[in-house]
């Protein structure tokens, strides 16, 4: 019975795991908030490159002077 139980926890967790890996999103995040300065967006868009990522602005719209308008994209399989 307790062998069954091990197996069963097991199978489950592979099962877990393997729709992690396919719906898995893109590691992507927002700047912040603030006004935006040229040194605050060299600063993140240097960490945004090191992780694999590229500073995208929003298309939605925003107002570029805003930091929260920008995302850092790091697409699947990065790292």
């Amino acid at each position: 019975m307790r062998r069954l139980a091990v197996i069963a926890l097991g199978l489950s967790g592979l099962a877990l795991s393997a729709c992690q890996a396919v719906s898995a999103p893109d590691r992507s995040y927002s700047l912040g908030e603030g006004i935006v300065s040229y040194d605050d967006l060299r600063r993140a868009g240097d960490k945004c490159k090191a992780e694999g990522g590229t500073i995208r602005f929003k298309q939605d719209g925003g107002d570029p002077a805003q930091l929260a308008n920008y995302t850092c994209v790091i697409p699947r399989g990065t790292r």
